[in-house]
């Protein structure tokens, strides 16, 4: 409420304490009748930014109770969500690891490990000291030649065996190369190159310092490793295999003396208590919406919506309707949630028919969650590839939640009219002071004639009195 200056206020009180003026305290005048004239006007202007406030948080209980939702989805959309797999292994010669619970597969492997994937290795002539100088001191190019048909040329700048192996380790190559001392009075020093794994990587070496100053001898020479996968050869140029078994990384160790049986183990439990967490995330948003539009709840925000219940009911609808939302990857017959079992009672709550719900899963799991992930893990929104039916609803939710959503505009309408309405009681509250002084100047102009008027009467009672006592 605005006030008047303290001083017209003081000077009203010490007119009335000196019987001056009508006696009316104007001050108290000037208040009310300004008051009666404003203060219903802030009381409703005051009362639609409460209830505009209120709707704001109301908007954003229900923006999160969908958002809920959304992050199930989300959850739901990743293919490794539906299930969880376990491996077992009967060999230590390889080390066998799930990469990717989206592309593995329950089944069965026998594995036989041939052979190891190996390195060409090469030993150099002996030299006195890793300063011992090589072609003259004068620069000179070392080419490697590889089995792939690829060529590496490495320049030396420094001719010694150190700055050989540092012209080979600094260059792209792929080979490495060490220098070392055999003997404990090191005298004795060798250059050894180790290669890359496979037989494509398997090299031979020239120079061109004449004479050839290491002379090298091979150790070993290149190969693929070679295993038997059910029954299969297969070859690789590395002792890491992970396009065997879907989804698996072999690691060879060591040859198997005995056949390693693989065995990939589905617990189907996880997709039942993701979609478990959906219906429940799903009924939680429903109790939140019905609490919006209900007065004299519990919560902070009940009835915040009331006056914005058919909205409320149309996106209570909207999370109802994603029951039946077609999926954009239907597989095996299946393409929405309730062909999963999924569907609302007479009280509008989310339910799982356990019958229809096991059915599926014992018959056909697979299809299952390729209509819900299309067997993808990472997916983006923005891909324009089918995405399953998680994402696809999720994507749906966006329409609500996201930055240009409905219930984000009708929060941000909320919150242009809070903003309006205080401009407007602003408006208000000075017309409201204007008037209580325009009113104290009226009173305080009225209270000046009265006094004259007193003064005048006053006056001609002492004359009138004087002429009396005359004729006495």
């Amino acid at each position: 409420m605005a006030e008047v200056n303290s001083t017209s206020g003081a000077g009203s009180s010490i007119v009335n304490s000196l019987n001056m003026g009508s006696g009316v305290d104007i001050q108290k005048l000037a208040e009310d009748l300004a008051a009666a004239e404003t203060q219903p006007k802030i009381d409703r202007y005051t009362a639609r930014k409460e209830k505009s406030e209120a709707s704001i948080s109301g908007y954003a209980a229900l923006s999160g109770a969908v958002n809920e939702v959304k992050v199930v989805l989300d959850f739901l959309a990743k293919a490794s969500s539906t299930r969880s797999l376990s491996l077992t292994n009967s060999s230590t010669a390889i080390d066998a690891t799930i990469n990717s619970q989206a592309l593995a597969t329950s089944g069965n492997s026998d594995i036989e490990v041939v052979r190891l994937a190996r390195s060409t290795t090469m030993r150099s002539a002996e030299y006195a000291s890793k300063t011992t100088q090589l072609n003259n001191g004068n620069s000179f190019n070392i080419t490697f030649s590889k089995n792939s048909g690829d060529n590496a040329v490495v320049s030396v700048a420094t001719a010694t065996p150190q700055g050989v192996v540092d012209a080979i380790n600094g260059s792209t190559s792929g080979i490495k190369a060490t220098l070392v001392n055999d003997t404990p009075a090191e005298d004795g020093w060798y250059i050894l190159l180790d290669g890359e794994l496979g037989s494509d990587n398997d090299f031979t070496v020239s120079t061109s310092a004449a004479p050839d100053p290491f002379q090298f001898a091979t150790g070993t020479s290149a190969i693929n490793s070679k295993i038997v996968y059910n029954g299969l050869t297969i070859r690789r140029t590395s002792n890491s295999i992970d396009d065997v078994i879907p989804g698996v990384t072999l690691n060879l160790k060591s040859t198997t003396s005995t056949n390693a049986s693989i065995s990939i183990n589905e617990d189907k439990s996880s997709l039942r208590g993701t979609i478990d967490i959906f219906v429940d995330t799903v009924n939680s948003f429903s109790s939140i919406a019905r609490d919006l539009t209900t007065e004299g709840g519990e919560n902070e925000y009940s009835g915040s919506l009331s006056s914005d219940k058919s909205f409320v009911n149309l996106v209570s609808r909207q999370i109802k309707n994603l029951v039946d939302k077609t999926s954009s990857t239907p597989s095996g017959g299946l393409s929405s949630l309730r062909d999963l079992g999924l569907s609302f009672n007479l009280a509008g709550d989310m339910y799982v028919d356990d019958k229809i719900y096991n059915s599926v899963i014992s018959t056909n799991y697979r299809s299952a969650v390729t209509m819900l992930t299309a067997d993808t893990e990472t997916q983006s929104k923005y891909d324009a590839s089918n995405k399953g039916l998680s994402l696809d609803a999720s994507i749906e939710l966006d329409n609500l939640v996201g930055s240009a959503g409905s219930i984000t505009r009708q929060s941000n309408s909320a919150q242009d009219k809070v903003d309006e309405y205080a401009d407007q009681l602003l408006e208000l509250e000075q017309k409201l002071l204007n008037l209580q002084q325009k009113y104290i100047k009226q009173f305080a102009a009225m209270e000046s004639l009265v006094q004259r008027s007193k003064d005048t009467q006053t006056y001609l009672e002492g004359q009138f009195e004087s002429m009396s006592n005359m004729y006495k």
